[in-house]
């Protein structure tokens, strides 16, 4: 079957303009329409993972909060025991006699032909107990007076006779006390 169109010229363009522009308004129309639902689609994300992000935040400090607490907590009791292990020693440092005092005071005394074997020295009853050998009789008399001759730092000082009985090759020992400025 044909068809056959008898408007005029002006009135088909017309009408094709017509479907053109309903076509157009369409086109538009799904345009706007899809625009403003992807919009509101973004939108929402936006919101949704906002929210998402501060509730996380939020986690995240907490989190933190926790391990900064046992941080500090393993921190604080590492600096705890390293004070009281500092705290430990100036306690023995200032308990204990300054024996540097002590051995300066005597260094000066042994004459050049004595050796000192041993030095014990008794903080709690202010005594020192020497043992040596010198070359001979002499050496220990001379170790003897200069250590009674040293009045400002030692006294009391014993002399055994056996210390004196050999001429040479001498094992002596002496026993005496110390002054109280040189313990402090």
């Amino acid at each position: 079957m044909r068809q056959i169109n008898l408007l005029p010229k002006p009135r088909l363009h017309e009408l094709r303009y017509d479907a053109m522009l309903r076509g157009l308004w369409f086109f538009v129309t799904m345009s706007i329409f899809s625009f403003a639902l992807v919009f509101l689609a973004q939108l929402g994300t936006k919101f949704y993972l906002q929210m998402e992000a501060g509730v996380f935040a939020s986690e995240i400090t907490e989190l933190q909060g926790q391990v900064n607490k046992r941080e500090n907590a393993d921190l604080k009791t590492k600096i705890k025991a390293v004070n009281d292990i500092v705290a430990d020693f100036n306690n023995l440092a200032g308990a204990s006699p300054r024996w540097s005092k002590v051995v300066a005071a005597f260094v000066p005394l042994p004459p050049p032909g004595t050796r000192i074997n041993s030095m014990t020295i008794d903080s709690t009853r202010k005594t020192i107990a020497i043992t040596g050998n010198a070359e001979t009789r002499e050496d220990v008399i001379l170790l003897y007076n200069n250590i009674l001759a040293d009045s400002d730092n030692f006294y009391n000082i014993d002399y055994p006779f056996e210390n004196v009985a050999k001429p040479t090759k001498i094992n002596f020992h002496f026993n005496f006390l110390i002054q109280d400025k040189l313990l402090h």
